[in-house]
């Protein structure tokens, strides 16, 4: 038995020394400057801004009119798809701004409503460029509280166009005076460093988010069409379709063009948001993983490999607490035997790792003095990650989009 536990610790420490390693790979190679090539006189293609808002509230007006200010003389039309709206007003505002507006309702239709309103968005587009209503190159999601920079399209370069088939925007704080608005902007932040800026010097694929990106018109319709319906957001899905799609799709960051949106200051809102985001990155790490690694083999594809490993991490805040914990009691074990259970101290050089990535992280983002401020928070942020993970897997959130509303 006790042979038994030993060899459970192990497995289980190896996994977390593998992810802190993980961690501070990606947070290193995120520090390697990213140097575009020189962009080239070319025209910028016309694009389509969508806007599916469910249950608009006031901040949906800002949305629309920062839109109206970064589309203006440019070749981007702009298609808004209310669902459920309070207020006769969203329509008529968007209306008065030359936007296509549709109105539609999907949360009567079993499964997953976002999806249901990506999959009427795609048959929108398709019907549009057969109407010659429009012939967008690019499609690009904006969330209903998200506000896009004045200046977003006029600083992407012209030859990225060209380049790559995904372009994916930053995502900014509007705030983060709060503890829980802190962690939420740090995790954003530490998305964008490992995922994004971290992935491009390995090789791997940008992460892309539900707004913000730049894709490819007709590889979003054809990604949409096959979404898991049992897939609990999308995003993730998506990801995983298109790097198992025989096609290899050319993905970049671009920080300089951003969004703004209030982060979530409410600890059961901000719990009810990581049940969708544990739920899907679970649900595709099961799911995926297979078509994943036949890409891989199939097509040589190293950004396919790298996603089944990014979709299999532990949630960063219970990694937080759990390795420092195993390291005391494995220097605990030591002490009383004289030995380490797993040969060498791999939950201690796995902290060490954790703490070493947390640090160049934090210093180079210069937010170290205010994560300190708000350290005793992270113990209640892991509870409710951790039940959020557990409940992200239960089978009646399968197939569901839990919608969350930032209370501003």
């Amino acid at each position: 038995m006790d042979n038994i536990i030993l060899v459970v610790l192990t497995i289980f420490g190896t996994y977390f020394l593998f992810y802190s390693l993980y961690w501070l790979v990606l947070v290193l190679t995120s520090l390697v400057p990213f140097r575009p090539r020189r962009a080239v006189t070319a025209e910028v293609p016309e694009m389509l801004l969508v806007l599916p808002a469910y249950k608009p509230g006031e901040v949906f007006f800002k949305v629309l009119d920062s839109v109206s200010r970064a589309v203006a003389g440019k070749r981007i039309k702009v298609l808004v798809l209310l669902q459920e709206p309070d207020d006769d007003r969203f329509a008529s505002r968007a209306t008065a701004l030359g936007f296509e507006v549709r109105n539609r309702k999907f949360s009567h239709i079993p499964g997953n409503s976002y999806q249901h309103a990506l999959r009427y968005i795609a048959s929108v587009i398709r019907r549009g460029i057969r109407a010659g209503m429009w012939n967008p190159e690019f499609v690009m999601l904006v969330d209903k509280d998200n506000l896009i920079n004045k200046e977003y399209f006029d600083v992407i370069p012209s030859n990225f166009y060209e380049q790559y088939d995904v372009i994916q925007g930053q995502r900014k704080s509007l705030s983060s005076e709060s503890g829980i608005a802190f962690f939420d902007h740090i995790s954003e932040t530490l998305n964008d460093a490992m995922f994004r800026s971290g992935k491009m010097p390995i090789g791997g694929a940008v992460e892309i988010s539900g707004s913000g990106m730049l894709i490819e018109t007709a590889l979003f319709v054809q990604m949409i069409k096959k979404l898991d319906p049992n897939a609990p957001g999308f995003d993730k899905n998506l990801m995983s379709l298109m790097l198992a799609n025989p096609r290899d799709i050319r993905t970049v960051f671009w920080p300089a063009s951003f969004l703004e949106e209030e982060k979530t200051a409410d600890l059961a809102v901000h719990g009810q948001q990581r049940i969708r985001w544990f739920g899907e990155q679970y649900y595709n790490a099961i799911h995926q993983a297979w078509p994943l690694l036949k890409a891989f083999v199939r097509y040589r594809r190293w950004a396919a490999f790298d996603y089944i490993i990014t979709l299999w991490r532990p949630p960063r805040s219970i990694q937080l607490l759990i390795a420092p914990v195993m390291a005391i009691l494995e220097w605990v074990f030591y002490l009383l035997s004289g030995t380490w259970f797993a040969g060498f101290p791999v939950f201690t050089v796995s902290f060490g790792a954790l703490c070493l990535a947390v640090f160049i992280f934090l210093s180079g983002t210069g937010q170290l003095r205010e994560a300190l401020r708000f350290a005793l928070l992270i113990p209640r942020l892991v509870w409710v990650n951790f039940s959020s993970a557990r409940r992200s897997l239960q089978k009646k959130n399968l197939g569901k989009f839990i919608h969350t509303e930032h209370r501003i």
